[in-house]
């Protein structure tokens, strides 16, 4: 409260009005652990671009310090007012204009969609990003090349200063109202963040470009109705271009003249729910950037969109912003999430997935703000809305060229899963293979049915059309007996399992291991896979490290170690826009993991990261000599794509078998694409496809910086070395038939003791033989089926035979086996006894049935 007062007065009414030709300074702002100082700078009309993370714990979400873009007017006034200033770029408009002009290029060939455009996508005017004008012929250009599924572009309204907002709509039918699912893209509410309108516009381009090609947009074009509208406030971003024709401009509000010399309102405060319900989130003075007008809906360009909006029914909606690197949902104008919580947190968790986001209300993640076009979707019509904000404190308002299409790729998936939900999406949320017929034991093995348990969910608001599960690409020799189940209509944000099928079935004498197949969910034109795999013998863990207790263990940073800073260690890590603000292992009192470098609290992102080389951890040797199938499963966290030079450099997972005398690459994240924007990733190593597994393993996790004023953190965490358990091979099959002989049906053979080669205590049996006749075991690698005497060959050549033995006078025979030469652990046999029967037949001598054996340890 003090806080406050102090505040108010320093900026009462002698703080001179500040004009639009003034400069504007970027400075940070220590908050401390309270949120009441985030409140007072909100009150203000103080203009918060961006928030630095600290511990755990703090009041709201943690915020340590806020970034600021203020006048000098405002600034002379925080410093009055006792708070701790840095100020980090004097002329922030300057910055960003050289910048943009030092990093553009004419010729840049950095884009995969809209080259043929003219200008190509990040090519545009100013230091390429697209002028209003360039917006305008852009959309012209990509209905007349796709014209049966892009409209011709509409003006839902006029701005203040008659310039039209142009929308397109994305569909199958674009001229036709469909009853399909609509979704609606805006961007440019702030006239200062061209990297929205960028965003916005390449997704139009992957969809129409990747329309027949790309399921996921063909899928999106043919069962949405996808509206697209780049420019909502073209007044402020054509005035930007005046100021500074190669970009750089940080005029944010509308052109509207408030009297006074005072220019503009927040159309971002000026929607007409919860409108000014408190000067937390808006201001009433018309000189702050938040400035929510003389009433809700004042101005045209709001008013445009409230008809627009209302005159459709969108179920979702992004209403697209720069910067901060987050994912907001309502509520904004109060500090509390939604009813609908939940399915808020589940799309927004889907949508970051790859862009590793923080997701959540506005008002606790960020700050208050009421007037907001995510409150009024949410509040009025009852659509799901969100609020991006793209790009890092690095990128700012106006990021360098090379930054345009990995801002606006790194956020592609994440607008298509907003559009997902706007009806039915479908996901597979877990695969579970069970034993459906079988011994009983719960493990999975030869001569098995197995049924694949799997859950669907609808994260969607639409339930879905009748769904179908089935199993396709099933890897040999896995047999599908009944490969599908209908699970009929799964309501909105519900799931459904599959009870009763599909089935597979383990061919007896199957070899332990892994094998995978897809779910291929089905439902009125979505069709999506999911990779599943069931392992045969169950798993045992060798070693297992969640980095909590007992120190390094072993762990250590090795070569090569040449980073300057950010070298591997092992804390409770202090969260950045790039580093993990927690380790993976859950529970409450699980703090530690290995991360690369440990700032101070309220340290900036590049503190501490990986700079000038790299920086290796180094297992301690490990034995997996005599492992079936061995593996290693692990949570990594790698960021590169922060900073001056993003996704410039790789995160290497290597893999020794000679204690580290030579190295072989499992793993290499980067340098762009999924995985190089932070969130922890589970990744899992298959040692047998690299290496010979012996008992000098080692793993070795390399972080590298290789590039120019680029951002790199990493962290490792929960890493579990396991394989299939000893002794744990399928029972030995019986198969093929022996054929009847003089004293019945016919001699059967089979095993006793173990098929653990180490127990050296496996004895073959055969029963059903003639009485105190002559014969012998033998055994071959593969199976045959052929007459040979008065019975069957079921071993295929070459054979072993073993020793010659004698039946007893009931007919029977044993013979314990010496577990030596080929026969190994992992190994499969097949075995069966030659016999004389002069009475059972002219040919004199006849075989049993088979037995197929697998070895294990």
């Amino acid at each position: 409260m003090i806080l406050s007062t102090l505040f108010s007065l320093a900026l009462g009414a002698t703080v001179p009005q500040e004009t639009d030709v003034d400069p504007l300074y970027l400075v940070n702002v220590e908050l401390g652990a309270q949120r009441q100082g985030l409140d007072d700078l909100a009150a203000q009309g103080i203009d918060v671009s961006h928030m630095y993370l600290g511990a755990p714990g703090d009041a709201g979400p943690g915020i340590r310090t806020a970034e600021l873009v203020i006048g000098q007017d405002h600034l002379e006034a925080l410093r009055r007012a006792g708070w701790k200033i840095d100020v980090v770029i004097d002329d922030l408009a300057n910055h960003y204009a050289q910048r943009l002009q030092e990093g553009f290029s004419t010729s840049f060939a950095g884009t995969t969609h809209g080259s043929w455009l003219t200008p190509p996508y990040a090519s545009g005017a100013m230091s390429g990003f697209y002028s209003f004008a360039e917006v305008s012929s852009v959309l012209d250009q990509i209905q007349g090349a796709y014209p049966s599924i892009v409209s011709t572009k509409t003006s839902i309204g006029q701005s203040l200063q008659g310039r039209d907002l142009w929308m397109v709509k994305v569909s199958d039918n674009p001229n036709v109202d469909e009853n399909e699912p609509e979704v609606r893209f805006d961007a440019l509410h702030h006239a200062r963040e061209p990297q929205s309108m960028q965003t916005t516009l390449w997704f139009l381009l992957w969809l129409v470009e990747s329309y027949g090609v790309d399921p996921l947009a063909t899928y999106l074009v043919d069962e949405r109705e996808i509206y697209i509208i780049p420019c909502v406030n073209p007044d402020g971003y054509v005035y930007n271009q005046q100021s500074f024709p190669s970009g750089g401009g940080l005029w944010r509000k509308n052109r509207r003249n408030n009297g006074g010399g005072e220019i503009g309102v927040d159309l971002n405060r000026n929607y007409p729910y919860q409108w000014g319900i408190d000067d937390e989130g808006s201001s009433s003075s018309p000189s702050s950037e938040v400035f929510r007008g003389s009433g809700p809906a004042s101005e045209p360009e709001v008013q445009a969109m409230v008809s627009f909006i209302s005159s459709r029914d969108f179920r979702t909606a992004l209403s697209v912003h720069s910067f901060s690197d987050v994912w907001l949902s309502p509520l904004g104008y109060v500090e509390a999430a939604p009813t609908n919580a939940a399915d808020y947190e589940e799309v927004g968790a889907l949508a970051t997935e790859f862009n590793g986001y923080p997701y959540g209300p506005a008002s606790i993640i960020l700050y208050l703000a009421n007037g907001t076009t995510l409150d009024y979707d949410h509040g009025v019509h009852d659509s799901m809305a969100w609020t991006p904000e793209i790009g890092s404190s690095d990128d700012g308002f106006w990021p360098v060229q090379s930054r345009i299409v990995p801002l606006a790729e790194q956020n592609r998936l994440a607008l298509a899963r907003t559009a997902l939900a706007a009806g039915s999406y479908l996901r597979v949320e877990a695969i579970q293979p069970v034993e459906n017929a079988g011994d009983g034991d719960g493990d999975l093995e030869g001569g098995e049915l197995v049924r694949v348990e799997v859950d669907v969910r609808n994260s969607g608001m639409q339930d879905s059309a009748a769904t179908t599960v089935q199993l396709i690409n099933v890897e040999p020799p896995l047999q599908v007996i009944n490969g599908s189940e209908t699970l009929g209509v799964i309501n909105s944000f519900s799931t459904a399992s599959t009870s009763a099928h599909p089935i597979l079935r383990i061919p007896p004498g199957t070899p332990v291991g892994t094998y995978s197949f897809d779910v291929q969910v089905s439902s009125a034109g979505w069709q999506e896979n999911y990779p599943g795999s069931l392992t045969i013998g169950s798993t045992e863990t060798l070693i297992s490290y969640d980095f909590e207790a007992g120190g390094a263990q072993g762990w250590a940073v090795g070569a090569p170690d040449n980073a300057s800073t950010g070298n591997w260690t092992r804390v409770n890590p202090r969260g950045t826009d790039a580093q993990p603000e927690d380790d993976h292992t859950p529970g409450g009192g699980n703090t530690i993991c290995w991360v690369t470098g440990q700032g101070s609290v309220g340290g900036s992102i590049g503190e501490n990261d990986v700079d000038g080389g790299t920086t290796s951890l180094i297992s301690p040797l490990f034995d997996l000599s005599g492992s079936l199938e061995p593996k290693i499963s692990y949570f990594r966290w790698y960021s590169n794509s922060e900073g001056g030079s993003p996704n410039a450099d790789v995160f290497e997972v290597d893999i020794s078998n000679d204690g580290g005398a030579s190295w072989t690459n499992a793993e290499t994240v980067g340098p762009a694409g999924p995985g190089t924007s932070g969130g922890w990733v589970e990744a899992l190593i298959n040692v047998e496809d690299l290496l010979l597994p012996t008992d000098q393993m080692r793993l070795r996790f390399r972080a590298s910086d290789l590039g120019d004023g680029s951002i790199i953190e990493a962290a490792i965490d929960d890493l579990t070395i396991f394989s299939n358990a000893s002794g744990d091979c399928p029972a030995p099959v019986v198969y093929c038939t022996g054929e009847p002989n003089s004293v019945g049906p016919g001699a059967q053979i089979y095993s006793t003791g173990s098929t653990g080669v180490s127990d050296a205590d496996f004895r073959l049996n055969a029963s059903g033989v003639p009485p105190t006749t002559f014969g012998l075991f033998f055994y071959g690698s593969g199976v045959n089926d052929v007459p040979l005497g008065e019975g069957r060959l079921c071993v295929s050549s070459p054979f072993t035979r073993l020793t010659v033995q004698q039946t007893d006078s009931a007919g029977e025979v044993s013979q314990l086996l010496d577990l030596a030469g080929p026969i190994v652990a992992g190994s499969s046999w097949n075995f069966q006894f030659w016999y004389r029967d002069v009475a059972g037949g002219p040919l004199g001598y006849n075989l049993s049935n088979a037995l197929e054996v697998i070895f294990c340890n």
